[in-house]
């Protein structure tokens, strides 16, 4: 076990630990937002025939030679095709289906005039004007080919994706299970909020901060209801519980060396195996991570804004890749700071900051810790030893 390493390896470390869960189907009317444990491939051309693609007269080949040739044509209108009909036709020269968008073309159909370039004169129409093969006509297979994939494994199944999957016919989908994420706030100085104050207590906020960015990521939050004080068999056993029932947990509080610091003591207690005890980055030098009965264990500051600092940088990953996510994972990019940090640190940092454009520019504007969450487009911003100066390129991630 590496004692003390920084972001990027804990990262890796920790997803190196763990694959993706097992799998289900799914009807397809509850699969939205899931991913994708297969590729998703239609069977079927979409649409499966030749169609009108508005309202108009569909007219056969041999009356489109003529009208190429500039000629003004009459025609009888001898049958009307709705869409969804399914009436087998076959169209002959000298007479015009009348059709509606959608509908299935009649065999032998050449194009299909727009109602509004003909005369029509009871059953009778008129059509004047060079008209073109094909014209307005979608051809079987125009929006999908079989054998054409419509979702790949590993990708989230968004609307856009789930009506393309259901225009293909099919009814269910292979999906990856929701990760269940177990927080365990440890603390004997917590309250739930709802509960009378006493003096020196404080009421628990940080669960609702990690719960909801567990539910974010796509996953399902758990916890016990109650809080875990700082006794070392009581956080053994909770730890015991979490992972019989989740897929991985995280604990907050008791991430320092003191007397009351017992999470890792813990960690040790289960016999779970430590993947590192502290990160080069601040805050959460003293953040943590093991191995037990094939669960990922962190243990997380108690502090909620440093807390949700290191869930988007270490935790959200590998959560990504529980989820059987291959396309989601967050991308670092520079940007400049367009104003300083109020105090740079000795140390690589990470904060909150928002994008912002000035002067049709981007920017990294960095929020203090009371702006936690206020940002129109949120960012995690990585910064490097004494970097703070407005203009300075920080790495930043979309969080």
């Amino acid at each position: 076990m590496a004692a003390y390493i920084g972001l990027e390896e804990a990262v890796s470390v920790c997803c190196d630990s763990i694959q993706a869960l097992d799998s289900e189907y799914l009807h397809i009317g509850e699969a939205l937002m899931r991913v994708a444990a297969d590729h998703v491939t239609s069977f079927i051309d979409v649409p499966c025939f030749d169609r009108s693609s508005m309202d108009g007269y569909a007219i056969a080949r041999a009356d489109m030679e003529k009208l190429m040739a500039g000629n003004q044509l009459p025609l009888q209108v001898t049958a009307t095709i709705g869409a969804g009909s399914v009436e087998s036709r076959r169209i002959k020269a000298g007479e015009a289906y009348r059709i509606m968008t959608g509908a299935l073309l009649p065999e032998g159909s050449a194009a299909v005039v727009k109602q509004e370039d003909v005369q029509t004169d009871g059953n009778l129409i008129v059509v004047r004007g060079s008209r073109k093969p094909g014209e307005n006509i979608r051809k079987a297979g125009h929006e999908l080919r079989a054998g054409e994939r419509v979702a790949a494994k590993g990708q989230v199944l968004r609307p856009e994706v789930l009506e393309r999957i259901a225009a293909c016919g099919i009814g269910k989908v292979r999906v990856y299970r929701v990760p269940r994420v177990y927080v365990i706030d440890t603390g004997s100085e917590l309250l739930l909020p709802g509960s009378h104050i006493e003096t020196g207590k404080i009421y628990n906020s940080g669960r609702f901060l990690i719960s909801g960015k567990i539910a974010g990521t796509g996953a399902a939050p758990l916890s016990s209801g109650s809080i875990v004080e700082d006794d070392l068999e009581a956080i053994a056993n909770e730890i015991e519980k979490a992972a019989d029932v989740s897929d991985l947990v995280i604990i907050s509080g008791g991430t320092g060396n003191g007397d009351f610091d017992l999470v890792y003591k813990a960690f040790e207690r289960i016999n779970a195996r430590p993947l590192f005890r502290g990160m080069g980055v601040n805050p959460g030098k003293g953040t943590a991570a093991a191995l037990f009965n094939g669960r990922l264990l962190f243990n997380l500051p108690g502090n909620p804004y440093a807390a949700g600092l290191i869930f988007d940088a270490l935790i959200k990953p590998a959560l990504i890749k529980l989820k059987g996510d291959l396309f989601s994972s967050p991308e670092w990019f520079d940007i400049p700071l367009g104003s300083p940090i109020r105090r740079a640190k000795p140390g690589r940092s990470l904060c909150r900051g928002e994008m912002v454009i000035k002067t049709g520019r981007v920017y990294a504007q960095p929020l203090s810790k009371k702006g936690n969450g206020a940002a129109n487009i949120p960012l995690l911003l990585d910064l490097k030893a004494g970097q703070g100066a407005a203009g300075d390129m920080a790495r930043a991630q979309l969080s």
